[in-house]
C-alpha cells in the first residue's frame, strides 16, 4: 500500500537523506515528515520566508 507523507522545509528536497537536518532539533537528528499537509506547510515557513510542502509517496507494504 503506498501512503504520501509530507516534510515542510525552506527548500524542495527532491530525495530526502539522513543526516542534513538541525542536530538540536525537537527529537534529535533526523528527517520528519508528517501525514498532515497543514502540518508540513506550518513546519516549512519562518517568519522571514516561505516555504515548501515536499510530497513523497512511500510503500508501506512490508513494514
Amino acid at each position: 500500500m503506498k501512503k504520501t507523507i509530507y516534510h515542510g522545509s525552506n527548500k524542495i528536497i527532491e530525495k530526502p537523506l539522513f543526516g542534513f537536518g538541525k542536530l538540536k532539533n525537537d527529537y534529535g537528528l533526523g528527517f520528519y515528515c508528517t501525514e498532515e499537509l497543514d502540518m508540513a506547510k506550518e513546519w516549512g515557513v519562518s517568519k522571514d520566508a516561505d516555504g515548501y510542502a515536499n510530497i513523497y509517496k512511500i510503500e508501506t507494504k512490508g513494514l
